[in-house]
């Protein structure tokens, strides 16, 4: 049975294998942290207590000790350095991948743990956080506009521009600095649909589902009949029309809030003569097209699309 861990291990910071002596440590100490997941070894060489490994700058200071120094934590890491998780609701305890970029014709060494990419990166797109290189909230947007799945890929554009991070406009003009590589096509797309007002994943999923089936785009967070105290707001919909589409979070939608849900939307039926179709996770990322036919029952048109393109 491994010996029991010093009492204050949480409190370590990151740290790779050469740093034991200076933390007092040895490594039949480290090897009984990682034995009973006290400690865990996030990239070959470099380690960072268990309770901090859903802390996206621990994770990225662990790597920064051990890689080059020119690698760059990008993609899904440089989002959640940011403020958004790319892994999405229900994933958000998953293992962090580390995910670092390097100048193009830049030479670097496999590591275990990493997947490091080399494409053009312009000293404009880097930036420190805490002591780590990042890629800047831009070049973060436009790298996971191009490589994140598309729904997740619109979630986390919706995210950074509610919190300010990205311009739409500025987006579309820096996706074109791209162009011809892999991945451009579905950026330009997944930029004119961003939607600041989106307030979860879940939503962004849902409008995609929407567009892509050729549907005019709705409206976002719209208020039943008029923004005031006790006014209901929507999800998303068609004011002009009074169709409403929204998504009912799993987590927050148990027995007693599909009740009121559905209360509220017959009062909104009755007394503003609004009509609705609500949808959950399943329903959203299924690969069924059930959910295209019955927004196209709701509008009183057909889908554009005989299949899903995610």
């Amino acid at each position: 049975m491994p010996p029991r861990l010093r009492p204050d291990v949480d409190v370590l910071p990151a740290f790779a294998l050469r740093d034991l002596k200076d933390l007092g440590l040895d490594r039949r100490w480290l090897a009984a942290a990682v034995a009973t997941g006290d400690v865990v070894e996030v990239v070959r060489g470099a380690y960072v207590p268990a309770v901090r490994l859903g802390d996206p700058l621990a994770v990225a200071r662990a790597a920064a000790l051990v890689l080059p120094p020119h690698v760059v934590a990008c993609r899904g890491l440089a989002a959640m350095i940011h403020g958004v998780d790319p892994r999405g609701p229900g994933r958000d305890d998953s293992p962090l991948g580390v995910q670092g970029l390097v100048p193009a014709a830049n030479r670097t060494p496999r590591w275990r743990g990493v997947s490091i990419f080399e494409a053009p990166l312009p000293d404009g797109d880097v930036m420190d956080v805490g002591g780590v290189l990042v890629t800047t909230p831009e070049r973060t947007a436009l790298d996971c506009a191009r490589y994140l799945s598309p729904p997740m890929a619109l979630a986390v554009l919706d995210r950074m521009a509610r919190q300010g991070l990205v311009d739409r406009e500025v987006l579309l003009l820096r996706i074109e600095e791209f162009r011809g590589d892999r991945g451009v096509g579905q950026a330009r797309y997944l930029i004119v649909h961003i939607e600041p007002d989106t307030e979860s994943y879940g939503e962004s999923w849902l409008r995609l589902r929407v567009v892509d089936a050729g549907f005019p785009r709705p409206e976002p967070q719209i208020w039943v009949p008029e923004p005031r105290p006790g006014a209901d707001r929507l999800d998303m919909g068609w004011p002009q029309v009074r169709k409403g589409v929204e998504y009912d979070g799993e987590e927050f939608h148990g027995p007693e809030q599909e009740s009121a849900d559905e209360l509220r939307r017959l009062r909104l039926e009755q007394d503003f003569g609004w009509r609705f179709l609500s949808a959950r996770k399943g329903a959203v990322l299924g690969p069924s097209m059930r959910l295209e036919a019955e927004i196209g029952e709701l509008l009183g048109l057909a889908p554009r699309i005989r299949r899903r393109a995610w």
